[in-house]
């Protein structure tokens, strides 16, 4: 719940809105690097080992749709206004996507049970603001350009993904803690970005 955060379905509309749409380029290459640990490390995590077959995982259509949206950006490639136009169509989509996600984990939880878990909002706290504040003087110490620390901070700041949650529940783990984690979490980031903004035009 710490490593594997909510980098596609929430990441891509909040760097959008918050950033602007060129930015989202930069979430795709985050992403890349979240699936190869989630396949890597991840399974062996819940699997107790590490197994070369679950790298055959990291074959996806989404993994070399990556690669090709990098490709197209670094060589400029200008593509068809209809490609442009159903591929904005697409992006758009997916707030709302991450919205009925999270409203259909909301509608199968006790949020009774989840609002009067302490440790809950400990997790929360440490996650979606100490750890990135944590990180923010190492980005500040790294060469790289100033307008890419906000969506570092915006990545740091995500919350609870859903991957552990669908192949723990596959493994049969229990996820009801998992599934907590996520709620909890997608709701405070709504207080804990705008927040995590501030702080970084502040510094």
């Amino acid at each position: 719940m710490f490593v594997f955060s909510n980098l596609g379905f929430m990441g891509i509309p909040v760097v959008s809105s918050v950033l602007g749409s060129e930015y989202v380029v930069y979430v795709t290459e985050f992403m890349m690097i979240y699936n190869v640990f989630f396949y890597t490390y991840g399974l062996a995590m819940m699997d107790g080992k590490f197994s070369v077959a679950s790298l055959k995982k990291l074959i996806t259509p989404s993994n070399f749709l990556v690669f090709g949206a990098i490709f197209i950006l670094i060589f400029n490639i200008q593509l068809p206004s209809f490609v442009n136009t159903a591929v904005t169509y697409l992006g758009n989509v997916t707030s709302p996507m991450a919205m009925m996600t999270i409203g259909y984990a909301l509608s199968k939880a006790s949020l009774k049970d989840i609002f009067t878990d302490k440790k809950l909002y400990l997790f929360t706290f440490i996650k979606l603001l100490v750890i990135p504040l944590a990180l923010l003087p190492v980005l500040k110490l790294l060469p790289i350009p100033t307008d890419l620390i906000p969506l570092c901070m915006i990545m740091f700041g995500m919350p609870v993904g859903n991957m552990p949650l669908i192949l723990g529940n596959e493994r049969g783990i229990d996820g009801t803690t998992c599934s907590a984690g996520i709620i909890m979490t997608t709701l405070f980031c709504l207080v804990t970005i705008p927040l995590l903004m501030a702080i970084v035009q502040q510094v």
